[in-house]
């Protein structure tokens, strides 16, 4: 199982700059997963338990802000690529045989767009 490597010290440093590191993760895979998710109930247990997995790595007892999830997502990513992980073509993806990167940078999107839209409905 590959290792989640937090990138504290050059992850995005304000939740701005979160945002266009995590919409960049959604064009690249969260879009398409989340789209599949909707569609296929075993595809949404994978995300499910994804979301659980990366909600966990930050904190089990409260919604990772932004900034946490985009470090994150930078950091999981750096560690995977460095291993030889490239990121699929989300076109081209079979979301029932997705591998757990994909899947947890799909999660991340996930958790990404809860944070956003409480933040919509606390404003």
């Amino acid at each position: 199982m590959l290792a989640y490597a937090r990138r504290m010290d050059h992850g995005p440093t304000s939740p701005e700059l979160a945002r266009q590191v995590l919409d960049r993760y959604a064009r690249a895979v969260g879009d398409a997963g989340r789209a599949a998710a909707a569609a296929d109930p075993g595809v949404a247990a994978m995300l499910d338990q994804a979301t659980a997995t990366v909600g966990d790595a930050l904190d089990p007892n409260r919604r990772p802000p932004l900034v946490e999830l985009a470090s994150y997502a930078d950091g999981l990513t750096d560690r995977a690529t460095s291993l030889g992980w490239r990121m699929p073509d989300p076109t081209t993806v079979d979301w029932r045989r997705a591998d757990q990167i994909t899947w947890r940078l799909v999660a991340v999107c996930e958790l990404a767009t809860a944070v956003q839209d409480e933040d919509v409905t606390a404003a």
